[in-house]
């Protein structure tokens, strides 16, 4: 198994985190309010390589049911 492995077997693959385009564009915000967020602890991102990424547990903390 990989880390692009789904186990529940849709198309598309497993997502460990979210750039800070992506993640603006999935939640209708600004990149400039993403940024806001993150500076403020309000939202948890890592840096990967000079990237910063929105972790996907992040997306499940936030939208749960």
């Amino acid at each position: 198994m990989t880390l692009t492995d789904n186990p529940e077997g849709d198309e598309s693959p497993a997502r460990l985190g979210y750039r800070i385009a992506e993640w603006s564009e999935m939640t209708g915000t600004s990149r400039i309010t993403t940024w806001r967020n993150i500076k403020a602890g309000k939202l948890k991102a890592i840096d990967y390589c000079g990237i910063t990424l929105i972790p996907d547990s992040e997306r499940a903390r936030l939208f749960q049911p």
